[in-house]
């Protein structure tokens, strides 16, 4: 999948799904994606719909809000799902699975790629906002100015449960 829109907002295999959305057994094998805001090699905004056993694999670029699976979860959940490849983001809230999780699930899921953003930038999970994280992991390395974690980058009010970062990280980073 191969999708160069550097000027445009929810990019991704879906740009944007809603809470009737159900996605399911969906394998991206080598993506190369790249736009601005709300971007993700599965899905740029996952507003409250399900993803399950899904993975790509290969590059994602954007600016703000940036995975490597899903550039935004906003109420969704993501189980048994991974995404492997670079990530990179010239703004904040980049994540090598997740770019911002807003009360969202995340479990059993993992990412192995490196990531690279500014602020609020993890090996998983860029900002985790009230979200829930469980029996999770990343490998990847992790690069940022701010806020950098190598499985989030900042966790705000979530729970992290079973989950760990094997990566080196570089920038700084708040507990």
């Amino acid at each position: 999948l191969y999708i160069n829109r550097p000027s445009q907002n929810y990019v991704g295999l879906f740009g944007y799904t809603n809470s009737s959305a159900e996605i399911k057994n969906i394998g991206l094998k080598d993506v190369n994606i790249t736009g601005k805001n709300y971007v993700g090699g599965l899905v740029g905004y996952n507003h409250t719909g399900t993803i399950s056993n899904s993975y790509a694999t290969g590059n994602v670029s954007g600016q703000f809000v940036t995975g490597g699976l899903v550039g935004n979860n906003n109420g969704g959940k993501i189980s048994n799902s991974y995404a492997s490849g670079n990530v990179s983001g010239t703004g904040n809230n980049v994540g090598g699975l997740v770019g911002w999780d807003a009360a969202g699930t995340i479990s059993n899921s993992y990412a192995t790629g490196n990531v690279s953003g500014q602020s609020y930038t993890g090996g998983l999970v860029g900002y985790n906002h009230m979200g829930t994280i469980s029996n999770s992991y990343a490998t990847g390395n992790v690069s940022g100015q701010s806020y950098t974690g190598g499985l989030v980058g900042y966790n705000h009010m979530g729970t992290i449960s079973n989950s760990y970062a094997t990566g080196n990280v570089s920038g700084q980073s708040y507990t």
